[in-house]
């Protein structure tokens, strides 16, 4: 996944476009490059790091011009090098391009481009752009139709802008399958691939379709599909503020987002109880309830199954996104998917929910953002309502996905919940956060560390497992306690730090066993509990709540863990290592 924008304005580009950079860094930062259009040619510079890096760039003070486009990187074919980043230009250096996603047919189109004289620059697919809209204009077609004979030759999931020298007023922006936002701003106007790039200027937007091509302008726009036929939008009022996405007295986004948890639970409890009840109602009366998910969100689809068979009694499967192919035989009209994602943008998401459907399949979503491709898609979708999560880790969306998961639970099994004890207990969490940060230096060199959990807790063992290595590159693997006997126990050698999710619930004691069990072969327990117990080297104390709502004190501590682990270590946890915030390539 990369961050694109692109903007043409009635002043200079080039400090909207880096700071629309600086904005999208979470969904990409290996690489960052900038095109403008100084009114004779196109002026690239690009370097491999972080906006920053750019923003050192001597050549940028002689950089200037009313349009332009810009990329921040995360590197999917080529390799990180100045050559790979983007924009990448045509031979003759009169069209840039920056592109988000992945031309599956590039190699194909490369050797035909290169038979007719083409030499590339780098080893991206997203380089036979330029060069294949280039051969196209050779046809004598203007820019836009030259645009549309490429776009559907290209085979793939993307989302791409283009700058032409020999159009100094317009930018092309294109979509398949991939997000791009046009922004209106007046005097100025944008086309990104994330609406947090151009926040702070306009929050009038329009979300393209997939195979459409936007010609923007200054004042003006005119959208089209594949066909070159226009298509008209309705164009759309932003929620979120730009105030929103920054980092306040916090050191990082990631414990920023960590505290706003406070609040942002309760805004996802907080759902309209009509729109709760047609949700509910969809989930009812169907042979199949199959809930997807990825990362976190596959983590929040496993507490979901396990709320609904407990609280409702309604079967549900849990089936990763990605391996949603194996299960498309038992798809049809009868079947319900549930989708649970952050972005809504999620490619392997999206593609199992397109395939669904056109199996006959009903779709339900759980996502935060409400303008996201996946809302779009859905039949009937509940919002997360925490507001943009920068730091590449799921923090605060994990925790509001859970608390909507149990909305509908509550809804669905005509029950309630106490939640002015669970908000005093979310408070009373951030007691443990020194100890936490303590617990990080002690086990400063720890190489492997395990998280084990029965019931409910098990999916929060296996998202403090992936918050560890996500932020601090720790190998990290969660367990069923109950597996241990099964070959886990092989693992633990003297000093191995587990972190041991044990509330004081059904799962108590037997999971108190399986701490003994580690404990006789060397393994240095940190105890999550609200019950104090000698068998814990560490004891990290959380409040009681209702059992149901132990995985909300859990998780919360464990992510603590995993941020001041990746300090202890010199990582950034906003942006760690080969990972963005949303995955929108398969």
């Amino acid at each position: 996944m990369c961050g694109i924008i692109g903007c043409v304005s009635d002043s200079d580009v080039l400090e909207i476009l880096l700071d629309g950079l600086t904005n999208m860094e979470y969904r990409g930062y290996d690489s960052v490059g900038v095109g403008v259009h100084d009114g004779k040619t196109i002026k690239v510079i690009k370097v491999v790091g972080r906006v920053a890096e750019l923003a050192k760039n001597p050549d940028l003070k002689s950089t200037c011009g009313k349009i332009g486009l810009a990329h921040t990187r995360w590197a999917t074919h080529g390799g990180v090098t100045p050559e790979n980043a983007h924009p990448h230009l045509s031979c003759d250096r009169s069209i840039a391009v920056v592109h988000n996603g992945i031309i599956e047919n590039y190699q194909l189109l490369k050797n035909e481009l290169e038979l007719k004289g083409h030499i590339f620059r780098s080893t991206t697919d997203t380089e036979i752009i330029p060069h294949l809209i280039e051969e196209e204009l050779k046809t004598g077609r203007n820019q836009r139709d030259a645009l549309l004979a490429a776009v559907n030759k290209l085979k793939g999931s993307y989302a791409f802008l283009v700058l032409f020298r020999d159009l100094n007023d317009r930018l092309y922006g294109v979509r398949k399958d991939a997000p791009l936002i046009i922004g209106l701003g007046g005097n100025k106007n944008f086309v990104a691939s994330d609406v947090l790039s151009f926040l702070k200027h306009t929050k009038e937007a329009i979300f393209l379709d997939n195979f459409e091509v936007a010609e923007v302008r200054r004042n003006s726009y005119t959208i089209w599909n594949f066909n070159g036929e226009e298509v008209l939008h309705t164009i759309s009022t932003l929620a979120w503020e730009a105030t929103s996405f920054q980092k306040k007295e916090f050191t990082h986004y990631t414990l920023k987002e960590i505290h706003e948890q406070r609040e942002s639970i309760f805004k996802a409890f907080n759902q309209d109880i009509n729109e709760v009840d047609r949700f509910c109602l969809s989930l009812q009366g169907v042979n199949r309830v199959y809930i997807i998910g990825a990362g976190t969100s596959y983590h929040a689809a496993l507490i979901a199954k396990h709320l609904f068979i407990k609280m409702a009694k309604l079967p549900a499967e849990v089936i990763l996104a990605s391996e949603f192919e194996d299960y498309i035989p038992l798809v049809d009209e009868d079947t319900l998917l549930l989708a649970i994602s952050q972005s809504g943008e999620t490619a392997d998401v999206l593609s199992a929910i397109n395939v669904g459907k056109r199996k006959g399949a009903s779709v339900l979503s759980i996502v935060n953002t409400p303008t996201s491709s996946l809302a779009r898609e859905s039949d009937y979708t509940l919002y997360l309502k925490c507001g943009p999560e920068v730091g590449v880790a799921a923090t605060k969306s994990f925790t509001a996905q859970l608390a909507v998961i149990y909305s509908i639970a509550f809804r669905l099994s005509n029950t309630a919940a106490d939640l002015q004890r669970l908000s005093k207990a979310v408070n009373r969490v951030f007691d443990v956060e020194r100890q936490l940060a303590y617990l990080a230096q002690v086990f400063l060199t720890a190489k492997d560390c395990y998280f084990i959990g029965r019931g409910l807790n098990y999916p929060i063992a296996l998202e403090g497992a992936l918050k560890l290595k996500e932020l601090s590159y720790i190998h990290a693997e969660g367990f069923a306690a109950g597996e241990l006997k099964h070959g886990t126990l092989a693992l633990i050698s003297e000093g191995v730090p587990v972190v041991a999710l044990n509330p004081n619930d059904k799962t108590y004691h037997d999971t108190l066993s399986n701490v003994a069990e580690l404990k006789a072969r060397g393994a240095k327990v940190i105890g999550v509990s609200d019950v104090a117990n000698p068998l814990y080297d560490y004891y990290v104390e959380i409040p009681s709540v209702e059992s149901i709502f132990y995985p909300i004190v859990e998780v919360i501590p464990l992510q603590m863990f995993a941020y001041y682990s990746a300090l202890e270590r010199g990582q950034n946890p906003d942006y760690p290592r080969n990972l963005a915030k949303s995955v929108t390539v398969k």
